[in-house]
């Protein structure tokens, strides 16, 4: 590109970037019917993907205390060999097989009606069990996540404590009032 063409460029851009007119949309609230017949699907999925440290986690009592710290949320790949090549990053607590069509979410969230008729808000885990019975000779599929701290009784240590990447998880909690 030469010069002179490279000089007005940035200007013209930016002129029309001030002449574009602004846009803005109004949010409004959507039955479950509504819904489905936009998304196909009735409901809400949530997918996390979570970094996170967190200095200290405390219970005290009369007597003492018993604290986490120094706790990391994260995929657990502190090397490459620990996640078959992945890097450290966030725990995608979802899994996405795209080759496959599969779409494993963190959490289903949908209204569903009780055997009373009434209204429960019903929060799903992914089920992975089915899911690697289904996948059999393919493999298992994992959620990489990994919650990791140190133990501390009062101030003494008494070592560490980890919970690492989801195999099997199935799971169905229903709210409702009274």
């Amino acid at each position: 590109m030469s010069t002179p063409v490279r000089t007005m460029l940035l200007p013209l851009l930016c002129a029309a970037a001030l002449l574009a007119p602004p846009a803005q949309a109004a949010l409004q609230a959507l039955e479950d019917e509504s819904l489905s017949q936009i998304s196909g699907q009735a409901g809400l999925t949530i997918r996390l993907d979570l970094m996170a440290r967190i200095d200290e986690i405390r219970w005290q009592d009369d007597g003492g205390s018993l604290s986490l710290r120094n706790v990391k949320i994260d995929n657990g790949c502190l090397k490459p060999s620990d996640c078959d090549g992945y890097t450290l990053g966030p725990a995608q607590l979802g899994a996405s097989v795209p080759v496959l069509g599969l779409e494993v979410p963190t959490l289903e969230v949908d209204v569903v009606k009780g055997s009373n008729g009434q209204s429960q808000l019903q929060l799903k885990l992914p089920n992975l069990t089915a899911i690697n019975q289904q996948l059999g000779p393919l493999g298992k599929l994992v959620i990489r996540a990994r919650v990791a701290s140190d133990l501390y009784i009062g101030d003494t240590s008494i070592g560490n404590v980890a919970l690492r990447d989801l195999r099997d998880i199935n799971g169905t909690i229903k709210v409702w009032g009274h």
